[in-house]
């Protein structure tokens, strides 16, 4: 009896033990490294968190010194509107941080009213301006300027398209279908429910911090790291590069013909808006890898062609050349233009696009 209550005690110590020790190694990655990444208050950007990196998080939080602000939709009140702008996360403040609406730079320099409408889940881009067209919502607001705007990666899925210009519906039918998951009240990157410290993301971590040392995007990750040739970050690790897989993989569609297709639908959108005297600029703002690939280490991933092959093309729009102005930037040294953690470019990058891109 003695002895089996002996093995017993024995059995329950070391299941204990065990117990303690999965308890405090879990404690110790979590306190060390991933509660930056996956916390409650873990604001920061979505390829430091998808990637496990948790040396090039950069957190922040929003805020705003310019001296006009942009106009959402909701707000809108009848005043007259001199641009208007559409697009996906770029135009409705997805990187956070200062300043980061670039409508607020558009409206402080050009001392206008800049009036921003969320995109819909359905229908398209275009097709959505479309029906604000034939629908007459754009009579209402009058604006002079129209500015369309999308990643460079998902605008030849969005723009390279047969397009039905004729769609129509009311403006009470369209507003059914808001909602592509933005909040601008909410602060881009916080998770306002984050999960406890024992949690699959330790393990995720340690695995993802092992493999990175042998692929450049842990075998299996969504984020690639790679090293630049000089530092353009103002972090630990200056020299790193996070992206998207999709920054890559996109690639591929960005051809002569599907440029041209989109740039055929992007003149006919400008020509049916200038028949209400509004003027259309497109900004496809570049994606990270693109900027930033001719400074990559022994680059072994594909060059995009999608500004290449649209500089060449006739447009009767006016073309925001977001590559050629941020490139530009980086031959100067500028650190900083994109966030480190994140797919979205900071304050900097959109200040410099619209010192640039002026509308008289």
């Amino acid at each position: 009896m003695g002895t089996g209550m002996g093995v017993y005690r024995s059995f329950v110590y070391w299941f204990l033990g065990l117990i303690l020790l999965f308890v405090i190694f879990n404690f110790v990655i979590w306190k060390g490294y991933t509660e930056r990444l996956l916390g409650a208050n873990s604001a920061g950007g979505d390829l430091a968190r998808l990637g496990y990196i948790p040396w090039i998080k950069q957190p922040r939080k929003n805020s705003s010194d310019l001296p006009r602000k942009h106009i959402e939709q909701q707000e809108y009140a009848g005043q007259p509107i001199r641009i208007l702008t559409f697009g996906d996360s770029f135009s409705n403040g997805g990187g956070g941080g200062r300043n980061r609406y670039y409508q607020d730079y558009m409206a402080s320099i050009n001392d206008c009213n800049v009036l921003n409408i969320e995109p819909f889940q359905e229908p398209d881009f275009m097709e959505s301006i479309a029906i604000m067209y034939n629908n007459g919502y754009l009579d209402t607001l009058r604006p002079k300027y129209l500015l369309l705007s999308s990643s460079e990666k998902l605008s030849i899925g969005r723009f390279a398209r047969d397009v039905d210009f004729s769609k129509n519906m009311g403006m009470e039918e369209l507003l059914r279908h808001k909602r592509m998951g933005y909040n601008v009240t909410a602060k881009p990157g916080t998770h306002t429910k984050g999960v406890q410290f024992i949690n699959s993301g330790n393990y995720r971590f340690l695995e993802y911090s092992l493999l990175y040392r042998f692929s450049s995007n842990a075998f299996f990750s969504k984020v690639f790291q790679v090293t630049l040739t000089q530092p353009f970050f103002n972090n630990s690790k200056p020299n790193t590069l996070l992206f998207y897989r999709d920054d890559v993989s996109s690639i591929f569609s960005a051809t002569p013909a599907t440029v041209g297709k989109m740039n055929e639908n992007l003149n006919l959108l400008s020509d049916m808006l200038m028949k209400k005297g509004i003027k259309l600029y497109f900004m496809p703002c570049v994606d990270k890898y693109d900027l930033y690939s001719g400074y990559i280490v022994k680059n072994k991933f594909p060059q995009s062609v999608f500004f290449d092959e649209l500089r060449k093309l006739p447009r009767r729009y006016v073309l925001i050349d977001t590559k050629a102005i941020l490139a530009e930037e980086l031959r100067r040294g500028e650190k900083d233009v994109f966030f480190a953690d994140d797919t979205h470019w900071t304050w900097k990058a959109a200040q410099k696009i619209f010192e640039t891109v002026r509308f008289p």
